[in-house]
């Protein structure tokens, strides 16, 4: 058994060879290391999320999108995250158990049920806004605010390049 207690990431803090290099292996590409990122960011977001709200990191991410969508039906909120409707459907339901979520006929077809946070769905979608914001500016504490800027302006270039129809 190895007792070797370096930093599972260390390999992934040499610097990235731009896009046009040739990768020596899959740490070189870049779309690996934001996949990377984003799983150590999850991770970190996720204890303290069950730990302190008590709610997941898929949960909230549902709660949140359903707050910025309005009155969305699951489809909507599966669309606008890129997500699996049966995972999802579960998140609402669990949401819904603990009176977070209402699901409600929509008015506009009766097939559909639209989603809609309740008071106690709202009280916590504030307390863990705040909290996602102060995670997401400590991210950036290293960088300048001229670094912050042009790596936020890129990200969006890039997702926009993406998501291209």
């Amino acid at each position: 058994m190895s007792t070797n207690m370096t930093s599972p990431y260390r390999d992934a803090l040499n610097p990235t060879p731009p896009p046009w290099e040739s990768p020596h292996d899959i740490r070189d590409l870049f779309s690996y290391r934001l996949a990377l990122l984003t799983r150590v960011n999850d991770r970190q977001a996720q204890n303290v999320l069950v730990s302190t709200y008590g709610i997941t990191l898929g949960e909230w991410r549902t709660l949140a999108v359903v707050k910025y969508l309005g009155q969305p039906s699951v489809r909507a909120v599966a669309r606008a995250t890129q997500q699996d409707e049966g995972q999802l459907s579960r998140y609402v339901s669990g949401l819904i158990e603990r009176g977070l979520l209402v699901k409600a006929v929509s008015s506009e077809d009766r097939r559909v049920n639209d989603l809609a946070l309740t008071g106690e769905g709202e009280k916590l979608y504030a307390e863990v806004m705040e909290f996602a914001w102060n995670l997401n500016r400590e991210m950036f504490v290293d960088l300048s605010r001229d670094e912050q800027q042009q790596l936020v302006g890129l990200l969006d270039k890039l997702f926009r390049a993406l998501t291209k129809e």
